[in-house]
């Protein structure tokens, strides 16, 4: 495809914008008139409901410039509808609501090509939402909306109270810390780490303090559990990919 310059546009937000590549999902053309109406398409801003991530956060893009988020969204989600029209796979596992079955097409078909971009670190950044990969195809292509960062964790300790059957305090221990998880990407390094140390903060004096540790039931299966969860997984992985932007 050709480009002006060199090959890129800036945004409105001093971001970046890129053009389709050529043969993008397969639709690989002679240089004629189909050739020239895709040269002309640009990466649409994305134009939902924000989610308060910060305007200056910018994705790492195929050459290493930095690409605003809105303009990411807007890519991502114009490039999944495209790629679903023509894998059949992904928009029957979409129909289905089959997870695993997204994940390895997404992993396998869409993520980290050549050149393109997306990754599941990089949509967590750009939506500033901890949420795994399926959630992300069936916000793009409409099957359910995104959830927030709050409704992750709050199904993430409801999840963990009804199998470990925890009390009303230790549930709110639970909650506050998953929070912290969430936000505080030190902390999650330590908790990860099993450092105990996140647990003088101010949050948890309001519960009882470090102290209250000892008598909480199955403390070590029940962290080792939030360990496990897509909250802490997802958020670990964006951490990764903010420390080495």
């Amino acid at each position: 495809m050709p480009r002006s310059g060199d090959g890129r546009t800036g945004s409105g937000t001093g971001g970046v914008r890129y053009p389709l590549p050529e043969g993008s999902y397969g639709a690989v053309g002679e240089r004629g008139d189909d050739y020239s109406q895709s040269a002309s398409r640009s990466i649409p801003v994305w134009e939902g409901t924000d989610r308060v991530v910060s305007q200056e956060v910018r994705i790492v893009g195929p050459n290493g410039e930095k690409v605003d988020i809105m303009t990411f969204r807007g890519s991502f989600e114009r490039d999944l509808k495209e790629f679903a029209g023509v894998d059949s796979d992904l928009s029957e596992a979409v129909e289905t609501e089959d997870d695993d079955t997204i994940e390895t097409v997404m992993q396998e078909r869409f993520y980290h090509k050549p050149e393109m971009f997306y990754s599941p670190d990089k949509l967590v950044v750009a939506y500033g939402v901890p949420a795994p990969t399926p959630a992300f195809v069936y916000n793009a292509l409409g099957k359910k909306p995104l959830p927030s960062k709050e409704q992750i964790i709050s199904d993430t300790v409801d999840s963990i109270a009804a199998r470990f059957n925890l009390r009303y305090s230790e549930q709110k221990w639970l909650n506050a810390t998953a929070e912290l998880l969430a936000d505080d990407h030190e902390a999650l390094d330590k908790f990860v780490r099993r450092d105990f140390s996140i647990f003088a903060r101010s949050q948890f004096t309001r519960l009882g303090g470090i102290d209250m540790l000892p008598k909480f039931t199955n403390r070590d299966e029940v962290f080792e559990a939030l360990r496990q969860s897509s909250l802490v997984k997802q958020s670990a992985v964006a951490a990764a990919s903010r420390s080495t932007s």
